[in-house]
Order: C-alpha cells, then structure tokens, then sequence
C-alpha cells in the first residue's frame, strides 16, 4: 500500500455524511490526512462557497444555482444548502487545526473571484499550504498573474470526453495542447473544461506545477511525459486498493484521489 501522502480525500468523501462540509474537514484533519481537496462555487453576492455543483436542492426539493442566491439566503432554503460551508469558515478551521503539514486542493468553479478567493487563504496562514485546482483556465491564469509563487494544477480531459461529458459540461478544446488567455471575464455558474489531445503545451504547461485528469484516461506515456517537465499527476477517483496499486505499477502516477474513507482506514 501507499502511504498517506500520496493520497487526496476528494471532496471529504466518507469522512462526514456530507462532502465538502466542515465535519468533513474536522474528520479528515484529524485522521492525517495529508492532501484534501474541496471545490468553491461563488453565491450572487460574490461570497465564495464550498460545494462542486452548479446548483442544489432547497427543503422543498427545487434547485436553484448558486450563482443566483445570495449567501446569507443559503441557510433559509434547507436542503442541500444548509449544510454548505463558506470558504472563510472552511479556511479559518483549516488554519487553527493542529494537523499543520496537511495541503489544501482549492478547486476553483467559477472565475472572477480570484481575489477573494486568495485574500482568504492569506488570511489565514494558508498560502504555503494550498494548491489551486481549477477546470477553468481562466482561473489559474488570474491567479497566478496575482501570486506567481503559487501552485497551480489545471484538471482536463486528456482523451476525447463522450457524450454523457458533454452532456454535463461545456468541453473546449486546446489546439495543438495549448489553451490561451480568453478574455471571457467572469465565468459564474458554468459547468466546463478543456480537452487536450494528449499533454498540455505553451503558456499554461509552463504555470502548473500539476495536473489532474480522470483515471481512464490516463497512459504511462502522458504521466512521462509530464514528469519530464517536472509536473505531477494525479488521477481521479478510486474506492478500492488493488485499481490504485495497479495504476501505481503500470503508470507511476504522483497522488490519487479517493472517494472512500476505508481506503483511508486500511493505512491505519
């Protein structure tokens, strides 16, 4: 088996009955778990939330976006929003945990709240601690224009995304592997990413640190080839040990994500 620092609890999966919650991160903090990743969506009102949907559910079963709720009317609706965490309160608990040596995976959803976003994880001692994830290139390249010294890891789809991908997400497509600068301003709501038809070239390979792409898309000769430049890869998700250590072998790839907690607890 792998030792916990080559594993990601994607989303605090298993360790609360709710991902992306702060009984999630408290759980996950306190079993020493070294790589946490959560996603943030950004409420009407600007205030960075942690959830991974566009939308959600309210106690009568409606779905709003999020995009169009204002923070302080999550509470109100119940259901799924009620149990949603701010990016202030998640951070703040984060920064005060004893478990100081454990790297935070902020997946960024919509973009135009870059400095938000980074102000808050200033504020809280985290920016030594914190990678920025994100399918949206505009993110990374705001944010790294603010904080050259920033980690950064660009999520894409590394083979062709099917239909029931595109069916879920608007899908761009890299030319020749390099995704420009698009000028599109703020992108609120929107559920997407970019498809590179093998690895990352140009401006956007030269920022990352990392890269995060699904499991079956993975080969051994896209994860060398990013190793030649130094740039990590992580796959996502698995539940079980034997498909991590079978990929370990044939792949040699840098951090899994895990979407089940007894994955966590065989290492103890």
């Amino acid at each position: 088996m792998l030792p916990i620092d080559r594993l990601i609890t994607h989303r605090f999966r298993g360790f609360a009955p709710q991902e992306n919650t702060l009984a999630g991160l408290q759980a996950a903090l306190d079993f020493g778990t070294q790589y946490l990743e959560f996603d943030i969506r950004v409420a009407k009102c600007g205030t960075p939330m942690i959830y991974h949907d566009a939308y959600a559910g309210d106690a009568k079963g409606r779905v709003h976006f999020l995009c169009d709720v204002m923070a302080d009317d999550f509470a109100a609706l119940g259901g799924t929003f009620s149990h949603m965490p701010s990016a202030e309160a998640l951070f703040e608990m984060a920064g005060r945990h004893d478990n100081k040596t454990a790297k935070l995976l902020v997946d960024i959803k919509d973009a135009g709240f870059e400095t938000e976003i980074v102000s808050l994880v200033h504020l809280h001692g985290l920016q030594d601690r914190v990678v920025y994830v994100s399918w949206v290139p505009e993110a990374l390249y705001a944010i790294h224009e603010m904080s050259p010294e920033a980690e950064l890891c660009l999520s894409h789809w590394c083979q062709k995304p099917n239909n029931m991908i595109r069916a879920k997400h608007k899908v761009f497509e890299a030319k020749s592997g390099h995704i420009p600068k698009s000028g599109r301003g703020y992108i609120h709501g929107e559920t997407s990413g970019w498809f590179v038809d093998g690895p990352l070239k140009g401006r956007m390979r030269e920022i990352v640190s990392s890269v995060c792409v699904p499991q079956d898309m993975a080969t051994a000769g896209l994860v060398a080839d990013y190793h030649a430049s130094g740039i990590q890869v992580s796959t996502f998700s698995y539940i079980v040990w034997d498909h991590i250590m079978d990929h370990d072998d044939s792949m040699k790839i840098d951090l899994y994500f895990i979407d089940d907690k007894r994955v966590f607890d065989r290492l103890h």
